[in-house]
């Protein structure tokens, strides 16, 4: 009986996308919705048309626009500038510009007329001294790191501090050896990273890390790093599961990705906004459209896409908190049999949107889209050569795109020019709008070294949010090492919490000599309302010597519960390794306290670190030692679960089997929860929870577990969930982990009821040998009382390992389906009598 689970076939769930591999050309009707020759549609007030074809551009990886303003594309083994000679709005030719990366560029950006572009051995920069638009060589390497693969080194971009800035995937191996700058955010990378370096690129730091496969990133008007991650498709169903997110990148963060499966939830107390999410896809490229050519909803509006399901959103921006919300849009997505698989998205020099479309070997094309009716008055892109120095200052503060190459092409030489007292005056200048004085600050930190301390003191208190953020973020980026505690301490004071979150932002990942200054200060920060202030108010803290810690912790106490519960996790990951109670103290007073759902959120995530992190196989930490400092801990989770509300229930759960408490009471409330009626999902997770407990269920509780398991794949069905490749693998390690504590469970399930479907042959390997024939006996049952059976191969196996005459003629009956044949033939073979 146990030899022949090896012998039982995977399900595998397979999403077949209509026409992926085909992209369409042709032309749109007038109200800029496509006919079916193009296949891509666009919103109404918008008109789309084909740039350039697969002849021009086979399977493309990546685009920009070059600085000259031209838009560039690379697949496998070239990048290429497409030529507009004619001005028609599409590209008839192109020029070569190198017969490389080999693998593909899966990020470019222009640096006047040399390319740097991610793929082969790295970070590459490809020169182009005589200005030919061909590459004088082979590339300098820059960054040796994994490139060229879908989970390796992706996008490049010039940040707003004139630094620049890397995204890489969980694969390209990113670790603390690629950090040489002090204050680096992140000191031990972990699976995808945003990285970033000097302006020369001679020295780096991680910001932000836990990405599965982010390709693509850019920045906000308002300065914020956004970024579209992948999902772990393979886990779909499985409680685990995330889905594709729009992250606001927060500095020193994790953004939830450990392994194929685990990932934190987005409600963990310590992850960073995610302002959109949107199941199933593979996210691509990413694009803030910062020019006047689209209606004024779409200013300011990131795009994201999906090449597997082909749609494009565009992403409007609110203030929510000291992060963002959004309220997503339909703009771009195939019709009718037609693929489109968008890889990469920029806006020109004209405010068009180009969509380029690609990836493992299909077709290549670049859509241009325009607003059908652009403003009257468009900012100026171009400068005249006899303007004032007045014009010229406004034409650097309002270029469109300013952090393109096109854009710094333009605006770059004339601030050099002007010099930094016009950018002063108009930062101060009151009577200018925000955004041009956000720009003046942004110039004068990448450019002119930042900004003095008396303007500093005078931006401030500026009536505008945005100019009090940005003058912060200016204070940080010019002294990354140590920002003027006098200036930076007074914004943690700030009414808005953006400017708060910013001053908190500069320092994650100071050095204790720099933090230990804001000792007085951080409390604010770490009793405010908003938790991603919180959340990283608690990292600085975490940072400081102790003797500043413990001159930090009693005021911010005095603060509330909301200053706790960052505290308690700061301390318990200074003594990560050993058991320390009292952040399980918080977290138990929270949980017992009159407070809500949100606060007793934080309050498991408290125990959880304090338990050493949950991970996929439980705490990350052995707590064998401390099992008497735990029973405490076990005793009252006993008698708070379950509290009445299901979302923090389900998070107790987690903090349950990592405590793992003996207590048949705490078995049968768990198990009391799955009914014919409960989310096959939460099923899962808490079958996997009652798994870990040291407890030999009750027969009732045992019942409850032996129905949950048989009818847990009838449930996904009903429920038109998606099982994937993880699934099988998982939930038999659940089951083995259930019958190893509780062998009768076996029993149970092959005395239920509804035993015999073909899913449950998944859990024979666990049965008593002893027990075959019953098994038989009632597969064989189930066959001859329902006329629509669901044979499948695990069934045929089944039935030809008895050897029975009779069984083994019901398995030759099968012959005749195509679905089954390889399995009859197999099992036949084995048989020579057969």
């Amino acid at each position: 009986m146990l030899g022949i689970q090896g012998r039982f076939t995977r399900r595998f769930c397979h999403i077949v996308v209509a026409g992926l591999f085909v992209t369409a050309i042709g032309s749109f009707d007038r109200d800029g919705r496509a006919d079916d020759s193009l296949g891509v549609q666009v919103p109404d007030g918008f008109e789309v048309s084909l740039y350039a074809g697969d002849d021009l551009a086979h399977d493309i990886y990546s685009m920009t626009v070059d600085s000259q303003g031209r838009v560039v594309v690379s697949g496998a083994g070239y990048v290429r500038i497409l030529i507009d000679a004619d001005g028609d709005g599409r590209a008839e030719s192109y020029q070569e510009f190198v017969d490389g990366p080999r693998t593909g560029a899966q990020g470019m950006y222009h640096l006047g007329s040399d390319l740097l572009c991610s793929g082969d051995a790295g970070l590459l920069r490809y020169r182009d001294r005589n200005r030919d638009d061909r590459a004088d060589g082979p590339p300098d390497v820059f960054l040796k790191i994994h490139a060229g693969n879908e989970h390796d080194l992706h996008a490049i971009r010039k940040g707003p501090d004139g630094w620049w800035y890397v995204i890489a995937g969980n694969m390209a191996g990113v670790t603390s050896d690629y950090i040489n700058l002090p204050a680096s955010p992140v000191k031990s990378p972990q699976a995808g990273t945003v990285m970033r370096f000097t302006p020369d690129l001679s020295r780096g730091e991680v910001i932000a890390d836990g990405l599965r496969n982010a390709y693509d990133f850019d920045f906000s008007s308002a300065g914020d790093l956004f970024t579209f991650d992948s999902d772990g498709e393979r886990d779909m169903s499985l409680p685990w599961y995330r889905p594709t997110r729009v992250f606001h990148v927060l500095p020193g963060m994790s953004h939830g990705w450990f392994s194929r499966s685990w990932k934190r939830p987005d409600n963990f107390f310590d992850m960073p906004p995610a302002v959109a999410e949107f199941g199933r896809g593979s996210p691509t490229g990413v694009c803030c459209y910062r020019h006047d050519q689209f209606p004024a909803e779409y200013q300011g509006a990131l795009f994201v896409l999906d090449w597997t399901y082909g749609r494009v959103w565009a992403l409007p921006l609110e203030k929510s908190g000291s992060s963002w919300s959004t309220q997503p849009i339909d703009f771009m997505q195939a019709v009718g049999q037609h693929g489109f698989a968008p890889t990469d998205a920029v806006v020109g020099p004209d405010g068009s949107l180009f969509v380029c479309v690609g990836g493992r070997g299909t077709q290549g094309a670049v859509y241009r889209i325009r607003s059908k009716t652009p403003p009257p008055q468009r900012v100026a892109v171009a400068m005249r050569h006899d303007a004032s120095p007045k014009d010229q200052l406004d034409f650097c503060l309002r270029m469109p795109q300013p952090l393109s190459s096109w854009a710094r092409q333009r605006w770059e030489p004339i601030a050099h020019n002007l010099k930094a007292e016009p950018f002063i005056r108009a930062a101060l200048d009151a009577s200018r709008p925000a955004h041009e004085r956000v720009r003046a600050i942004e110039i004068l930190t990448e450019k002119f070294g930042g900004l003095d301390s008396e303007m500093v003191a005078r931006l401030r208190t500026d009536e505008h949010p945005q100019i009090r953020a940005r003058t912060i973020w200016a204070l940080g980026r010019s002294n990354p090492d140590g920002p003027d505690a006098s200036q930076l301490a007074k914004a943690f004071e700030d009414s808005d919490p953006h400017v708060v979150r910013t001053a908190v932002e500069t320092l994650v990942g100071a050095e204790s000599a720099v933090l230990d200054a804001y000792a007085k200060s951080l409390p604010e920060a770490l009793g405010h309302s908003d938790r991603y202030i919180r959340a990283l108010s608690g990292t600085v803290l975490g940072g400081m010597s102790p003797d500043a810690f413990q001159q930090t912790v009693p005021p911010a106490i005095q603060k509330g519960w909301a200053a706790a519960v960052p505290v308690a996790i700061a301390y318990a990951r200074l003594n990560e390794g050993k058991y320390v109670n009292y952040p399980v103290e918080v977290g138990l007073r929270i949980l017992r306290g009159k407070h809500g759902q949100a606060r007793k959120l934080e309050a498991a995530r408290v125990i959880e670190v304090a338990l050493g992190d949950v991970g996929p196989d439980g705490p990350e930490h052995d707590l064998s030692a401390y099992e008497r400092e735990l029973d405490a801990l076990r005793i009252a989770l006993a008698e708070i679960y379950p509290t009445g509300d299901a979302v923090v229930d389900l998070e107790l759960l987690r903090v349950i089997a990592m405590a793992q408490p003996a207590n048949d009471q705490l078995v049968d409330a768990i198990a009391g929860q799955l009914t014919d009626e409960s989310d096959p999902i939460l099923d899962i997770h808490r079958l996997i929870t009652l798994a870990r407990l040291p407890v030999i269920p009750s027969p009732t509780a045992r019942g409850s577990i032996a129905a949950a398991l048989v009818n847990l794949d009838a449930k996904i069905e009903s429920r038109g969930l998606i099982q994937d490749s993880n699934w099988d693998d998982r939930v038999l390690e659940m089951y083995s982990a259930l019958v190893q504590r509780d062998p009768q469970l076996a029993i149970a399930i092959l005395e239920h009821p509804k035993f015999g479907e073909p899913a449950h042959i998944a859990f024979l390997g666990d049965f008593p040998p002893e027990r075959f024939e019953d098994v038989l006996g009632t597969f064989l049952r189930r066959i001859r009382e329902e006329n629509d059976y669901e044979w499948t191969p695990d069934v045929i196996y089944l039935l030809a390992a008895s050897g029975d005459p009779e069984l083994m003629s019901k398995v030759r009956e099968m012959f005749h389906d195509p679905s089954l044949r390889n399995a009859v033939l197999l099992s036949l073979s084995e048989m020579p009598e057969e």
